[in-house]
């Protein structure tokens, strides 16, 4: 009986780590890795418990920018495949790497079908889903569920953008280094913590995340066409334009107003003297 209950016992605790590397995979490794699905953001990582140890691949995911800054030799061909695109540092502890591992070593399905459905629907895409990414990116249309516009924080190459944010990357470039599935799997979920946050409650609908990944792919293959936006020649001319007009209405506005004040008259009125 004490034998049947250690080993329940111990079912339930394999369940139960399982289950929570299921959750924690999804919630932040499944925009950009499958696992034997193929290539995503990052790779795919079906038999990576395999090909790496567990010490390396539990301070790999806690943190790759500082194995690549150490000299790792995996870390940087990693690194220099994926053209520097960096994963996130992870706050989880050992433990909670250790049940994502596992997950993975147990074949975990690594779901990102979203992102293939996107691709396929890519392929159809109109000018329509171009010009509404655009508007979405710019904020001149409001997502549905209150997000905050693409051009808070980023910024593109294309001339039809008038303003844009400067606190994150430059997106001209990112549909060519991760493609459809990459980009519509981050747009969908980011494993970045303060894009996540921001949209946690706010999340896309399946429309506005293909309407984006075909704008930014547009973006990208249209960048050299493009010119960077600088609009300070336009501010200076609006700027020259503004002063000249309020310099017009005041001297209309005080042409007539008396060269003298109000009393000079009457000061320089005879007096009448009283004997």
């Amino acid at each position: 009986m004490k034998t049947l209950l250690t080993l329940l016992g111990l079912f339930i605790f394999i369940l139960g780590n399982a289950n929570e590397g299921q959750d924690l995979f999804k919630v932040t490794c499944v925009a950009c890795h499958t696992i034997g699905k193929g290539k995503l953001v990052g790779p795919d990582l079906m038999n990576v418990t395999e090909k790496r140890s567990q010490e390396w691949l539990v301070a790999f995911i806690k943190s790759s920018s500082t194995m690549i800054k150490s000299g790792d030799a995996d870390a940087k061909a990693i690194s220099e495949e994926y053209k520097g695109i960096l994963m996130p540092d992870n706050a989880y502890s050992d433990s909670q790497i250790l049940s994502i591992l596992d997950y993975i070593e147990q074949g975990g399905s690594g779901d990102s079908g979203e992102a293939a459905v996107v691709v396929d629907i890519l392929s159809e895409v109109t000018s329509e889903n171009i010009e509404s990414g655009a508007f979405l990116f710019s904020g001149e249309k409001r997502l549905a569920n209150g997000g905050a516009a693409c051009s808070s924080c980023h910024s593109v190459k294309d001339e039809r953008i008038f303003s844009s944010g400067t606190l994150a990357k430059d997106l001209t470039e990112t549909w060519d280094n991760m493609g459809s599935p990459g980009v519509a799997a981050i747009i969908r979920s980011s494993p970045f913590p303060v894009m996540n946050m921001a949209y946690s409650k706010h999340s896309l609908t399946d429309e506005e995340v293909i309407d984006l990944t075909a704008y930014l792919k547009s973006v990208s293959e249209e960048r050299y066409y493009q010119r960077s936006s600088d609009f300070s020649l336009a501010f200076a001319i609006f700027g020259i334009l503004v002063f000249i007009m309020i310099l017009t209405g005041t001297v209309i506005l005080y042409f007539k107003r008396k060269s003298y004040p109000v009393n000079y008259d009457i000061l320089n009125r005879p007096s009448k003297v009283v004997n």
